[in-house]
């Protein structure tokens, strides 16, 4: 096949396409298109001839990692919405992680509610109301007037 000879599969249709101009010659169409092809080199070309039946297969060479950004992409979307969600349940209220993640649903608190609460504390979005004791059972968390400007923010984008 890719030498550009090939056997005629439909002898009563072969010469009939021909006839009409549909084809030009045996076995130059895959020689064609893999020419054409290589103005795309985002796509591959494949086939096979599993038996007696014939297989063209074009591919998306990019897919995995358009696929991986994607994921990527809706993590962060995700994200994002949980910092909204955490500094909506701040607004008027102080609350421990446990109390945050059960306002969110969640039966424990999991790894990922940790670094959301760190990057808003990064981010000067929440503060702790014991500065001095991280660690302390009564630990808990407020908005700041920064949070709450972020928050109002968000808000008028939306509209």
């Amino acid at each position: 096949m890719e030498s550009g000879q090939s056997d005629i599969r439909n002898k009563i249709l072969a010469p009939v396409f021909k006839k009409i101009g549909i084809i030009e010659q045996w076995g130059n169409g895959l020689k064609l298109i893999a020419e054409e092809l290589q103005n795309y080199p985002e796509i591959g070309l494949d086939w096979k001839e599993p038996g007696i039946a014939f297989r063209v297969t074009f591919t998306n060479k990019n897919f995995k990692q358009q696929q991986e950004l994607q994921q990527e992409l809706q993590q962060e979307l995700q994200q994002e919405t949980l910092f909204t969600k955490i500094l909506k349940e701040l607004i008027d209220k102080t609350l421990s992680r446990k109390e945050i993640s059960a306002e969110l649903g969640q039966k424990t608190i999991s790894g990922q509610l940790n670094e959301i609460l760190k990057k808003l504390q990064e981010s000067k979005l929440v503060k702790w109301t014991i500065k001095d004791k991280h660690k302390s059972p009564k630990q808990k968390f407020r908005i700041t007037e920064r949070g709450r400007a972020f928050l109002k923010l968000l808000q008028t984008k939306v509209k």
